[in-house]
Formats: structure tokens, sequence, C-alpha cells
């Protein structure tokens, strides 16, 4: 698959990272995120022939991972899905609540936002116990048909089985500028990009 590397057990990344100018960039990208998804998550007769063997694509939603510090676009990018999905409602860290339900567009988006689980709490990614998953319901949700997008996904006690891992970073040599380094579990998810990939604008945005 052109672009991205594939190794054992389901798992691809991205040759080079995307480089994305603006927060408008970003969140064009995850626009077209979106809707790919969303064609992809709702009309099985498009989706990707898949070697009947590889059981962990059988997950009916779409995991993404939101990683970077604080700053770096990964609420931008959400923002950006809700407009892939054309979800109405403006989109918003959760403030008070772990995960928000936006279930107005296209398909259902859950965004969750883990910052709270890590070290500013006074717990370590390795003191959350797996029983904080079922607290959250987060397996309920990636287990349907829309897309979890997870910020800060180091706190997670484990992952799904399988996501799509976006990395955002700023580009110390362009002012403003961001880098997106992509990876993921699961050949589902790394056609899913690709796919996005060849629809981008102009390949240029390429690192």
């Amino acid at each position: 698959m052109a672009d991205l590397a594939i190794t054992g057990e389901g798992l691809w990344q991205q040759a080079s990272p995307l480089v994305l100018p603006s927060a408008a960039a970003t969140q064009s990208l995850a626009a077209l995120l979106g809707q790919t998804a969303a064609c992809l998550l709702t009309a099985p007769e498009q989706q990707f022939a898949l070697p009947q063997a590889v059981g962990i694509d059988s997950t009916p939603g779409l995991v993404i991972l939101l990683a970077g510090g604080l700053g770096s676009g990964k609420t931008t990018f959400v923002q950006g899905l809700g407009q892939g999905l054309e979800i109405p409602e403006p989109i918003d860290s959760p403030s008070f609540v772990l995960v928000q339900e936006y279930r107005t567009g296209r398909i259902p988006l859950f965004h969750c936002d883990l910052y709270r689980l890590g070290p500013t709490s006074g717990a370590h990614a390795s003191e959350v116990e797996a029983s904080a998953l079922e607290d959250l319901g987060l397996e309920e949700l990636w287990g349907q048909v829309g897309i979890t997008a997870i910020e800060w996904p180091q706190y997670l006690p484990y992952l799904p089985p399988t996501y799509l891992w976006l990395q955002l970073e700023p580009h110390l040599q362009a002012e403003g500028s961001r880098l997106l380094h992509a990876k993921g579990r699961g050949l589902r998810t790394a056609q899913l990009w690709q796919q996005v990939l060849s629809q981008l604008p102009q390949r240029g945005t390429k690192g």
C-alpha cells in the first residue's frame, strides 16, 4: 500500500508526516476523514475487501486516537470531524464529563478527553485501572457504528482492537503549522487512511 508500511499483527505506519499549514487545513483533513469514514461505516457494499482471517477488522466503528501536547490541534481536528459528519452543534473539549456524544450527524461522534486521567490528577498511565474503560463505557462506544475520537489516548489502560492513531505536533520550520503522524492497527483503518490521502487536493502536504 503506497505511503504506508504494514508490519505484523495488522500494525501499519505512514512513511512520512503530513504538513498542516493552518487550523483550517487541520479541520479540512478531519472533515475529509469524517466523510470517508461515514461512507465506509454505513454502506457495507462499499467496504473494502479484506482477508477473512483478519478478525480484528470486524469492529463496526472507527476509533481515532489523537495524541499531542496542549494546543497541538486535537480538539480542532475533532471539530473538523464534526463538519465532515454534518453535526450542527458546536464541538468543544468535554469540560465536566470525559465523554461527549453527538448523534445529530451522518453517524454518531463520541468525543472523549482523558486529560484528567493523567498525571495532573495524580495518576500515571500505569496506575489507571482497566475498569476505567468499563466506567466510561468506551468499549460500548467503539463497538457502535460511529466514530470515537479520544484525546490523550496514552491514558487508556489498553487500546481497542483496531484504531487510527494520529499524532499532532508543531512544525519547527514553519510557524503556525502542524505535523501529523499517522499509524494504526487493522487493514480497514489502513485502507481508510490511504483513501483519505488519495483525496487530498495537494499531495504537497506530505512532509
